[in-house]
């Protein structure tokens, strides 16, 4: 005789029910209402009875990206930051529009090709268009984590090889014509702050002054790209910024991103720089770091990469990394 109490009704962490039956076995009731859930339940208790529940490797591929995308975003939204929200929004609508609403476990490498060979179509660049691949292979981890497939058919799907750039930062004369365009007072402080503390776009934004511990020197980025707290102490320069608006509360800079990168970016055509964007203001920091002969282990801290090997980027700028590989040379 069947055992029902082997089936569970639960909730997941993003506000759908699902059952799950038999040594683990899940189904997602792809409802965020709990009493429509208990119906599903019980309907599920009698199929059960009668030997009908559709094994799980079965069920998905019965799930389509349209069903699932729904569901995805309602969690991407609530546990992302909003932008990263937005890309997998967009990211997913380009989906559905050029490889079209399949079933999950359906969708191939030959899906992303037609993908990948659309976007460059479109004219979108080659790491506007890797984000796109990252995206989607994160969508296909979370289905398979949230066991729609088996596993993740993309998860070694290589991006899209380029040529690699030394990272453009601005010299200390580039600095001072920047600084001498900038007619508002709030935007000459932000521009500080991502000089002096190579910030991300999205961290400056968010930053608060209940974040900046004036007393000790130091800044507190708690809203990071990689989800982990790092310390930056606050440069003299910057704090005589600061020090014109302290003590104040909420947010230092009332504005959103897109508004930042507008912004700066008329900023740097005044000075004759267009080819800078907001993003080399952080290679600015860590480059005149390196120069001031800072370490890579202290730079990487400062600004809070996960990975020694993103560092690196500038290890050609540092003195001893040029005397060293002088004294190689042998003639």
């Amino acid at each position: 005789m069947l055992d029902l109490n082997i089936m569970r009704l639960y909730k997941r962490e993003n506000g759908i029910y699902y059952v799950e039956f038999e040594r683990g076995k899940k189904r997602s009731l792809r409802t965020k209402d709990k009493a429509l859930a208990q119906r599903l339940f019980n309907q599920l208790k009698r199929e059960y009875l009668k030997g009908k529940i559709v094994e799980l490797s079965k069920q998905s591929t019965k799930i389509k990206f349209s069903e699932f995308r729904e569901e995805f975003l309602d969690w991407s939204y609530s546990h992302h930051q909003r932008e990263v929200a937005q890309i997998n929004d967009r990211v997913s609508k380009r989906w559905l529009e050029i490889v079209g609403n399949k079933y999950l476990s359906a969708y191939n490498k030959k899906d992303m090709d037609l993908f990948i060979s659309r976007l460059r179509d479109f004219g979108l660049s080659i790491t506007t268009v890797n984000i796109h691949i990252r995206h989607i292979k994160s969508i296909f981890s979370k289905a398979a984590e949230w066991e729609y497939i088996e596993y993740n058919q993309f998860l070694r799907f290589k991006e899209i090889r380029q040529q690699q750039r030394p990272p453009r930062f601005l010299t200390t004369n580039e600095i001072k014509r920047i600084e001498e365009v900038i007619d508002r007072k709030d935007f000459l402080l932000l521009f500080k702050f991502f000089i002096y503390t190579g910030a991300r776009r999205n961290e400056a934004v968010y930053i608060t002054w209940n974040d900046i511990d004036m007393e000790n020197n130091i800044i507190h980025f708690k809203k990071t790209k990689t989800y982990l707290s790092r310390v930056v102490p606050i440069h003299p320069v910057l704090k005589k910024e600061l020090e014109k608006y302290y003590p104040a509360i909420g947010r230092l800079f009332k504005f959103n991103h897109h508004w930042v990168t507008h912004k700066l970016k008329d900023y740097f055509r005044k000075a004759d720089l267009p080819e800078i964007r907001v993003h080399d203001l952080r290679h600015t920091f860590a480059s005149q770091m390196v120069m001031s002969g800072v370490d890579l282990k202290t730079v990487q801290e400062l600004l809070g990469h996960t990975s020694y090997k993103t560092t690196e980027i500038y290890a050609h700028l540092a003195p001893q990394h040029l005397q060293e590989a002088i004294k190689k040379l042998k003639i």
